[in-house]
Formats: C-alpha cells, structure tokens, sequence
C-alpha cells in the first residue's frame, strides 16, 4: 500500500461517506487521482464496496499504558540519604506501546491509542512510536497533563532495590475519548488491550468491539481482575501461571491444573488461551478446538522485559493471517525469544523473517 492510499483509507474511516471532490481538497490533490487511489484500494481489497465499506482485517488497534522507564543503576552499594554515582538509561515502554510497535515491526498496520503529556518524555513517545512505524493518529496528548513514568532503581547486580510508577494519566483514558475512534476500532482485525487500563475504558473497549476479537494481556495478577467480568467478551487471553489462578481460583502447580484452568476459562467464554508457564513453556487451547503443549526456544537471555509483549503482537499478527492456533504459538514463542535476547524492550530486529529464520533453526 503506498503511502497516499494510507491517508485515504484513515480519512475514509473517519468519514466513510466523503465526497471526492472533498477528499481531493484535504489531500490537495485532483478528484480524478483520488478516484484512481480509490479504484486502487477496491482492486487490492481494501475497499469492498459503494459508500466506501472498508475491508476488516488488515489492521491491529492497541489500547493500552504508554511510558516513559526511567532506570537508575549504581555503581557501588546504595548510601541512602546521598548522592549515588551510577548511570540512568531512559527508554520508551508500557504494554500497549509495546506491542503496538512490535506489531509494527513484524509488518502489520499497527494502531496505538493511549494518553501522553505535552511534555517531554510525552513527545520522545510519540515521536518515537512514529519513527517505528505505529500510526499515531489516536495517541492523544494532553495539555498540563504528565506523561505515565516507571523510575526504577537498581544495585550493582542489576537487581531492583525500588521502584515508582505514575500512571495516573491513564485514566484520563476515559470511555468518551475512546469514543472518538469507535470508527477504527469497529473495522479493526483484531483489538488489543492491555489491563493497565481503567475498568471504565476496559467495559467500554468490550461493549463496543462489535465483532472484532479482543485479545487480552492481563499484565500482573493483581491488575488482572479488572477483566473478570468480561471475560465471555475475550477471544485470546495470554495469562502466566499467577494470572490464572487470579482468574480462575486454580491454584495452577503442575500440568493437570494447567489444563483445568484452560478449561475453566474457557466455560467463562474465552475462546483461545495461551497460558506461560516459563522454563516449561506454554499451552495453548481453543475452545473445541486442538490444544497442546509448546516448549521454549533455547535463547541466551540478556533483558526480560518486554518479552510477553513481543508474544502478544505475535498472536496478533498471525490472527491476521489466518494461521492455526499451534502455529501462532510458536511464531509468538518466536518473537519473545527474539525479545529475550535483545538488550532492548523492542528488539529492532524483530520481523516476520527474523522469525522465521529462528523457528527454522530450532526446528
């Protein structure tokens, strides 16, 4: 897709009925070459009729936290109540923005909507999800408002001694800001959500989905209560092990109660479930549907962090492509292994090929 068809199709998703003569004046271009764009777009399947319907499942939307991690390392043992030599390392973060960029990376149409400040580290994301590729349009920034940050604070091993996170901004998050991109997410192929998310705007992202499946990151098991209530609305959930036990009641120690808390969820309404169980790997279940076990890559594992999220934009993008839930788990698997041995939370590395490339040399 080149990059005018692009700016027509997010013009005709916030208004569909557009004339050509009207959408010729805000691209600044004549009405005979944005009906070739048009014709363009019908042919390639974007478009599949009059009054421009558009095509669903070619996009990800992504509704979720979007930070700035802020870490501070000391070189020597803390002295608390002084000043600490070290070095600090700033870095674009949050679950959402996460996935939303490696969706990007792996080559979808990634949509991120989320809330920033008009501030500094508020521009450095938003100039940054851009550079990666995520369209930004409904990354909304706030005037007067603080941009979510994650300050943490690390001893000479690397271990964490403290952290604070101010992710009050979120909730500026709220269902009527939501409301103004219900267009896009209603043709979306898939909707992600992650539940660093108010319960407002996870109720108005379930009730308003239309039929796009909602795929779930439940982040921690304390935060993945807020979806209790939802979760016949869910089409994938990727919980760990602690998330599950939230979830279900399932005290979750061996492979038996593994599969009885699969099964339990999905009696709630969960269609697919692709549940972590770490060095084990993960089991995959789909309602009727097959499911099994599927061990981990074998990676030299530099950062954590950011792992799980690589695997949630891997479920997504094979969803897009129609793939098999068996296959989506290992591609997923693949793009958290990727994850594990990068030094970064978004590994610039990551693509469908990469992938595929490390599936083949585990095979």
């Amino acid at each position: 897709m080149t990059s005018r068809e692009k700016q027509i199709l997010q013009i005709l998703r916030r208004d569909p009925l557009i004339p050509q003569q009207e959408l010729a004046g805000v691209l600044g271009i004549s009405r005979s070459a944005v009906a070739g764009h048009i014709m363009n777009l019908m042919n390639k399947g974007y478009i599949k009729g009059k009054g421009y319907i558009l095509s669903e499942h070619r996009y990800v939307v992504t509704v979720g936290s979007a930070n700035m991690d802020v870490c501070g390392y000391s070189d020597l043992n803390l002295v608390y109540e002084d000043s600490n030599p070290g070095h600090i390392k700033c870095s674009p973060g949050g679950v959402g923005r996460n996935i939303a960029q490696n969706i990007a990376l792996l080559g979808c149409e990634s949509h991120f909507i989320s809330v920033i400040g008009d501030d500094f580290y508020g521009n450095t994301l938003y100039e940054q999800a851009k550079l990666a590729g995520v369209n930004v349009s409904n990354l909304h920034r706030l005037h007067g408002e603080t941009t979510s940050t994650y300050l943490s604070l690390l001893d000479p091993q690397g271990e964490m001694i403290t952290a604070i996170n101010d992710m009050r901004i979120l909730e500026k998050l709220t269902p009527a800001l939501l409301a103004t991109s219900r267009d896009l997410i209603r043709h979306a192929g898939v909707l992600v959500a992650d539940c660093n998310l108010s319960e407002g705007a996870l109720e108005w992202l379930f009730t308003n989905a239309g039929n796009v499946p909602v795929f779930v990151d439940t982040v921690s098991a304390f935060k993945a209560n807020k979806i209790k209530p939802w979760l016949s609305h869910i089409h994938t959930l990727k919980p760990n092990r602690f998330e599950a036990e939230i979830l279900t009641g399932i005290k979750v120690e061996n492979k038996q109660d593994v599969v009885r808390a699969a099964n339990a969820l999905h009696e709630q309404g969960v269609q697919r479930i692709a549940l972590s169980m770490g060095g084990e790997g993960v089991y995959y279940s789909e309602a009727g549907g097959e499911n099994g076990w599927s061990k981990p890559f074998s990676v030299h594992i530099v950062n954590v962090t950011g792992a799980g999220d690589a695997m949630m934009a891997g479920l997504a993008r094979c969803w897009l492509e129609g793939e098999p839930l068996s296959q989506s788990i290992r591609f997923s698997q693949g793009c958290s292994a990727l994850t594990l041995a990068s030094e970064l939370t978004n590994n610039p590395g990551l693509s469908k090929d990469s992938v595929h490339k490390l599936m083949e040399s585990q095979a």
